[in-house]
């Protein structure tokens, strides 16, 4: 079972809706930290961080998964590269390629250290990018490593094993028909499917496993709430403040 962890203290982050246009994720880039986990946290967190860099989630060592910034922000991992299909240039500020991308760190060395990659490590990253390319309908091709956006500047993810590692990642999937048997299964069970939804986001985010129901409405003091059953809690947040999602267990 896959290990997740909170750590939300970098301020470095943006939206992805700019002057009304939404930027939908269509990508993840992989990266490595070169250095440490508690050292890449610090630079995320440091006032002085003059590249105001930081990632959605940063996988040590161990194969713990530290969630850092939320998917529907922006996080700011790969500011200098391209890719073809990625428009160039910014949108309030913030780099396009970051505004369609969820950026992965793994835990590395720094170089010259090129030790071998933990297989815990490598596990769990397979299973995390697996289940992210399963929610936002992601293709292999839009799966990269810091080094194909940026080449002139960057090697990583270095050393590690890529068409082994995307081969672990989509075994037994196919795109089209998982997502469609997904959106049938839900649907039969009366339960919408819509991953971009507030619910689904912080249940992924927090591990409580499939929806158990739709959403429902209730009322506390006068204010109403929306909320939605998970196998592993249930999640709530009054109607119209969606930043602020609570759990409870069942």
């Amino acid at each position: 079972m896959l290990q997740y962890r909170d750590w939300y203290g970098t301020p470095y982050w943006s939206e992805r809706t700019v002057d009304d246009q939404e930027y939908r994720i269509a990508y993840i880039i992989i990266h490595d930290t070169e250095g440490s986990r508690d050292a890449a946290l610090a630079w995320w967190s440091n006032p002085n961080n003059p590249t105001q860099s930081s990632a959605h989630d940063l996988i040590d060592a161990s194969g713990v998964i530290y969630h850092c910034v939320p998917y529907e922000k922006a996080a700011h991992h790969a500011g200098g590269g391209a890719w073809p299909g990625i428009p160039g240039g910014s949108a309030g500020g913030t780099s396009i390629i970051n505004l369609v991308s969820i950026g992965i760190e793994l835990e590395y060395p720094a170089a010259p250290a090129s030790p071998p990659w933990p297989q815990a490590q490598i596990d769990a990253a397979v299973a995390h990018v697996r289940r992210l390319v399963q929610v936002y309908g992601i293709p292999r091709a839009n799966v990269l490593r810091h080094v194909d956006v940026d080449p002139k500047n960057r090697s990583d993810p270095r050393n590690l094993p890529w068409d082994d590692f995307l081969n672990r990642v989509y075994r037994g999937m196919n795109d089209a028909a998982t997502q469609a048997v997904r959106n049938a299964a839900w649907n039969a069970g009366g339960i919408p499917y819509n991953p971009e939804a507030a619910f689904p986001r912080y249940a992924r985010e927090h591990d409580l496993g499939n929806p158990e129901t739709p959403e429902f409405d209730f009322i506390v003091g006068g204010q109403q709430y929306r909320g939605q059953g998970f196998s592993k809690g249930i999640v709530y947040a009054r109607v119209g403040d969606w930043e602020n999602i609570r759990e409870v267990s069942w």
